[in-house]
């Protein structure tokens, strides 16, 4: 231990480790400051828009075709699909065996997935239709 002494000031202990200070609960935020080299000049938009080609009539035209001919086969698919599930109906129906009415059930099951088949594909149809039209 260091004593300090001096004639007119009573003794002080110095302490025997050195004093750490305490980190200051807030801290000052220092952003880094990011500036642009160039600036691009804004090019001025013009008054009056072109019409896009997906504007044009004959554009419009093929679209109505193809939505004409999507749905005219969605609906020779629901048709044939229509037909087969009255006729798979009267053979479970007139069954008469098991055998028979799990043959029946099967057919339906594969007219089943034919029909999500017919779907899925018109589902695709139907999106390409949407994004070229700019829908989706």
């Amino acid at each position: 231990m260091h004593t300090i002494t001096s004639p007119a000031a009573p003794t002080i202990d110095t302490p025997k480790k050195s004093l750490k200070t305490r980190r200051p609960s807030i801290e000052l935020w220092r952003p880094a400051i990011v500036l642009a080299h160039a600036q691009r000049p804004v090019a001025p938009r013009p008054a009056v828009a072109l019409g896009e080609p997906a504007l044009r009539p004959d554009a419009v035209r093929a679209q109505i075709e193809a939505t004409r001919t999507l749905l005219a086969s969605l609906e020779a698919t629901r048709a044939a699909l229509g037909v087969e599930a009255a006729a798979a109906e009267e053979r479970a129906r007139g069954a008469a065996s098991e055998a028979e009415r799990v043959t029946a059930m099967m057919d339906t099951y594969r007219l089943k997935t034919r029909l999500d088949d017919a779907l899925r594909g018109a589902y695709r149809e139907i999106t390409a239709l949407m994004e070229e039209r700019g829908l989706r």
